[in-house]
């Protein structure tokens, strides 16, 4: 085979696959830059308003620590131990208005004897729903007082029942037997 003679003054170049692989890259380069540029305006707009947001929320934390603060000094002028003292006087109240009197009253009759006279009945409502009650009277005799004290014992509603005091008659008491004592009085029954 016979080779063609080269007439040309220089080597024949092809440069059409550089120019278009240029041309490429840089119309690339062009997306790039135009997505690029894109996402830095939206990124900042975020910005921005995240920015904004952030003022927003530390003016308020700083609004909200000024309330708390104010709440605070507020609450530390509140007597809590006079308030605790109070709450729990009124929850004695509310536990006595529970108190069913003419339950205690009926319970009471049955069990005093005919000889015994009650002349005051102290409840002290307790949580649990057991009252401790102080019973205050008069009892004709040593053994009526003593009747009192064995019916307590023996009736489901009442339990503990402990002898305060007693004093014999004398010129200055002529009603008989002073006698105090305490029981634990269970509404409806012990359980």
């Amino acid at each position: 085979m016979m080779q063609r003679p080269n007439l040309a003054g220089q080597p024949f170049l092809d440069t059409r696959p550089v120019v278009l692989a240029s041309a490429a890259l840089a119309v690339a380069a062009l997306v790039l830059t135009a997505i690029s540029v894109s996402e830095f305006v939206t990124v900042r707009v975020a910005e921005r308003g995240h920015a904004q947001r952030l003022e927003q929320l530390r003016s308020k934390r700083t609004q909200l620590a000024a309330e708390v603060e104010a709440e605070n000094r507020a609450l530390a002028a509140v007597p809590w131990k006079k308030l605790g003292l109070e709450t729990g006087a009124m929850g004695g109240v509310l536990e006595g208005r529970r108190l069913s009197w003419s339950a205690l009253l009926a319970d009471l009759e049955r069990v005093v004897p005919w000889d015994v006279r009650l002349v005051s009945v102290t409840p002290n409502v307790s949580e649990g729903g057991a009252v401790g009650i102080g019973l205050d009277g008069y009892a004709m005799s040593r053994e009526g007082w003593l009747r009192l004290l064995g019916r307590l014992f023996a009736d489901r509603s009442f339990s503990d029942p402990l002898p305060q005091s007693e004093e014999a008659p004398d010129e200055t008491n002529g009603l008989g037997y002073r006698i105090r004592v305490r029981a634990t009085y269970w509404p409806g029954g012990r359980k």
